[in-house]
């Protein structure tokens, strides 16, 4: 099948063990970010993928052409690879069409241009084709970066955190932008980045390494956020609250509620996770836990809002909550908080207190 296949890759750098055992797939037309904490070896499977360090352990295939294991290394340059790197890598001295005719040396002149003309207007920079880089702006470093990129037709495109270097604003316009452009080329694309807001928008599947360099889960956007099935997944996706429970009945008892433990054992001891918008606030609210109000920020579309269990019932404990609409409440008036099981995590404790990797979702 075409596209990238990286099987049991294990790398180390010393004692450094960043890599164990990662294996993906990414067919062509097909977009995956590799998601993680920086150390977790990201970019050293990017790195290994393009050629750019000699393979310890695994096999790395590209179509139906293995281009590296311990006694294979095929050189970059004839692994049919499109590199993006970080910081774009535009060469200064070259204006913007001769940067995106770099990777078509081995083409005619005329041909060679049309192709780099083509790649810069479906990027929307054909007009720029006469600048230099350090004339453009970050967001159109970036696309001349993405037309050299795509230029050569790859069959394997990788880029390295590619819009780390763009302002919040232009940051979504030129990812929307980027997404549009690799569906139509088709080539199997591998993202990394750190960024799990940015991996959800860009991703047909993501894969999160942990620090350990293991591969934690996989799966579809819509999957690794309601189904963690590991702790460090869930906050990978931002702040959580947490709770202590035992099972009992199956199910366990929290100060927001009652959710089921199905397939938990009678006396289990787990963590809940719940996220800030898994928890509801209503002003006057005959059910649900009493809370008081300690801040409210606004932050465009969202409320982020921060509150206090009643002491009788969540002694003391401070709550986030994500509110998708405007929230004033009257403080004058009672203030409860319920669960949205749909936003709730249960992990088994060991006896150390320690959370295992397998979740249960609430429900």
């Amino acid at each position: 099948m075409k596209g990238l296949h990286v099987v049991g890759v294990s790398h180390a750098f010393g004692d450094n063990q960043v890599l164990d055992t990662v294996s993906l797939m990414i067919p062509a037309g097909e977009v995956v970010c590799l998601l993680g904490p920086s150390g977790s070896g990201k970019t050293t499977l990017l790195r290994l993928a393009a050629g750019l360090e000699q393979l310890q352990r695994g096999t790395i295939a590209i179509d139906d052409e293995i281009v590296a294991d311990p006694n294979t290394h095929v050189p970059p340059e004839h692994r049919g690879i499109g590199l993006m790197f970080q910081d774009y890598a535009l060469f200064p001295h070259l204006n913007v069409i001769d940067n995106v005719t770099f990777g078509l040396l081995g083409q005619p002149r005329d041909t060679a241009r049309r192709r780099a003309m083509d790649m810069l207007d479906q990027v929307g920079m054909a007009q720029h084709a006469s600048r230099h880089p350090h004339t453009l702006s970050g967001g159109q470093q970036q696309r001349v970066a993405l037309a050299r990129a795509l230029a050569p037709e790859p069959r394997v495109l990788l880029l390295d955190e590619p819009f780390s270097g763009l302002d919040s604003n232009m940051r979504g316009q030129i990812r929307e932008e980027t997404l549009s452009v690799l569906k139509a080329s088709g080539v199997a694309t591998v993202m990394v980045t750190h960024d799990p807001e940015e991996a959800m928008f860009m991703a047909d599947r993501i894969k999160i390494l942990g620090d350990n360099g293991k591969v934690l889960q996989a799966g579809r956007p819509h999957e690794i956020y309601y189904h963690p099935r590991h702790e460090f997944v869930a906050k990978l996706f931002g702040m959580m609250n947490s709770f202590r429970g035992i099972v009992a009945g199956g199910h366990v008892e929290i100060p927001l509620g009652r959710i089921s433990a199905e397939g938990l054992d009678e006396g289990v001891a787990v963590e809940v996770l719940v996220r800030p918008e898994g928890v509801i606030l209503e002003s006057g609210g005959a059910t649900g836990a009493p809370v008081e109000i300690i801040s409210t920020h606004l932050l465009g579309h969202d409320n982020i809002v921060r509150v206090r269990l009643d002491g009788t019932n969540g002694l003391g404990q401070e709550l986030i909550v994500r509110i998708h609409h405007t929230f004033e409440p009257e403080l004058s008036q009672r203030i409860t908080a319920s669960l949205d099981p749909e936003y709730a995590f249960i992990f088994p404790l060991d006896e150390a207190g320690q959370t295992v990797s397998q979740s249960v979702a609430a429900q």
